[in-house]
């Protein structure tokens, strides 16, 4: 994580900070987005996967990866909005607010996706665990979290 010591002035600079933070995990989307689709080929080939290879495993990478992009994108906007507030409380009722609204929507969109047969629910939800991925591979190879 980029660590900023003085606080968010602007939106803009959220965002600059969120645009950051997504270029430094693209490592991290690669190798997960490439194991997914490595895995789904091997299962489909040897012919584990219920429904093979479909066009499902696709979509579900596209949409996990908006989504999480998405997300990150939104935090870094409400952090700056966060650290303006005029007292802790405040500010911790505005990020609990936007956390839940962030999850609860990106949760309908999913529901909605995967129950019209648009995506498939493990390649949808994959992505959501790249910012997971992608500190732990920061910190086992002890660069700076």
């Amino acid at each position: 994580m980029i660590m900023n010591k003085t606080p968010l002035k602007s939106r803009e600079e959220g965002v600059s900070i969120a645009l950051e933070e997504l270029k430094s995990m693209f490592p991290a989307f690669l190798l997960c987005n490439g194991s997914v689709l490595l895995i789904s080929g091997i299962f489909g080939l040897i012919g584990f996967a219920h429904e093979h290879i479909d066009w499902r495993i696709l979509t579900g990478l596209v949409v996990g990866n908006a989504a999480i992009a998405l997300n990150i994108y939104h935090l870094g906007v409400k952090a700056a909005a966060i650290v303006r507030r005029k007292n802790a409380t405040s500010a911790r009722r505005y990020a609990s607010f936007n956390f839940f609204v962030r999850y609860i929507g990106a949760f309908i969109v999913f529901g909605i996706l995967i129950h019209f047969g648009i995506v498939n629910i493990i390649t949808c939800l994959v992505p959501l665990f790249i910012p997971k991925i992608h500190y732990t591979l920061m910190a086992v190879f002890n660069k700076s979290v």
